[in-house]
């Protein structure tokens, strides 16, 4: 009873919003045509843009009883009930999921970033070892040469 009580009143104010509407562009009509004869069709527009407002209301689905009776019964109700519990429960879940969702991404692109740096990390170590094994062998090279050198002195 109380859904078909919402829904009336829905359509109740869903007429009267259009009714207002209606008066508000007539009245727009006229001040429209007031102010193209003194030419400021610009004030106009902003009058227009400034009136019209659309509202958008939610849509009450209406429960028919069941078919046994003609009123709700306690067993509808007790339904009706569960239904209700369960589609909170829906609701809490989706709303559990976008949020796991939303953690996983962010979490994903943490990952991500990390493994770029730690890419980047390896690379740079990779090249010193590199060039720290070229300077060595330079060192080792002029250091076996010293020791040559040194035993010509020697041997001289």
């Amino acid at each position: 009873m109380e859904k078909l009580k919402e829904k009336r009143a829905t359509k109740e104010r869903q007429k009267e919003s259009e009714s207002d509407v209606q008066n508000v562009e007539s009245g727009a009509e006229k001040i429209t045509k007031v102010v193209k004869d003194e030419e400021k069709v610009i004030e106009a527009e902003k009058v227009i843009e400034i009136v019209k407002t659309i509202e958008v209301e939610k849509i009450v689905e209406v429960v028919k009883p069941c078919e046994k009776c003609l009123e709700t019964c306690k067993e509808c109700v007790a339904k009706d009930d569960i239904i209700a519990e369960y589609e909170k429960k829906k609701e809490q879940l989706l709303f559990n999921l976008n949020y796991v969702k939303e953690s996983y991404d962010v979490l994903n692109k943490t990952v991500t970033g990390l493994q770029k740096t730690n890419s980047k990390r390896e690379q740079a170590l990779t090249m010193m070892n590199a060039v720290m094994m070229s300077k060595q062998k330079a060192i080792n090279f002029y250091i076996e040469e010293s020791a040559k050198w040194k035993q010509e002195l020697e041997t001289e």
